[in-house]
């Protein structure tokens, strides 16, 4: 799958998007998030078939503080969130890479899409996109997915990118009511082998 980058700095938000370049695959772009994205994202949190396996409503870690306060907490080293958009100007969703639990020691995919963007590949095209970035401009060692155990699509999606169940060493709760979520992981080694083609 194709995925080209642009260098993006913005006079407006340097510290928020010097770092984190955009995105473009076959059908979508993929731009660094921007306060201005933020009422999008307050939308989807308080959509309850969108939240419906990650919080529930109203939650705190879910609102606009919350929000605005991790979004941009980690561009500096290349890490965030990044709006997906196909025709035209309102965002499907977004995908993020963002630190992994409370020690910050690994790095998570994230992705959230509106229900008007469901079953048509558009998570798996963005989320394969944010993978070549993590692994090849990052040099990340692995990527980890953390999902509800019940969200079948989401647990599909991270099989379809390569990612295989581990188990939840760190006990991270995911949903409402909270159930111990689905930890899903993709070293970088594994991803790249399924980058090379086979041997005729």
């Amino acid at each position: 799958m194709g995925c080209g980058a642009r260098s993006r700095q913005s006079a407006a938000t340097p510290i928020m998007t010097r770092t984190l370049p955009e995105f473009t695959t076959p059908r979508l772009a993929l731009r660094p998030r921007t306060p201005a994205d933020l009422d999008a994202v307050m939308v989807l949190n308080a959509d309850p078939q969108v939240m419906r396996f990650i919080a529930p409503p109203g939650s705190p870690a879910m609102g606009r503080e919350a929000v605005s306060a991790r979004s941009f907490a980690h561009v500096e080293i290349g890490l965030g969130y990044w709006s997906v958009f196909a025709a035209g100007d309102k965002p499907l969703g977004y995908v993020g890479l963002i630190p992994q639990g409370e020690g910050h020691d690994g790095v998570q995919l994230s992705y959230r899409f509106a229900p008007r963007a469901w079953g048509r590949g558009y998570a798996g095209e963005a989320a394969a996109c944010l993978l070549l970035y993590g692994f090849g401009e990052l040099a990340l060692p692995r990527i980890a997915l953390l999902t509800h155990p019940d969200n079948l699509a989401s647990c599909r999606l991270a099989k379809r990118l390569g990612f295989r169940n581990v188990a939840n060493a760190g006990g991270e709760t995911i949903g409402d009511p909270p159930v111990e979520g689905a930890v899903y992981v993709l070293p970088r080694r594994r991803w790249r082998a399924g980058l090379t083609p086979p041997e005729a």
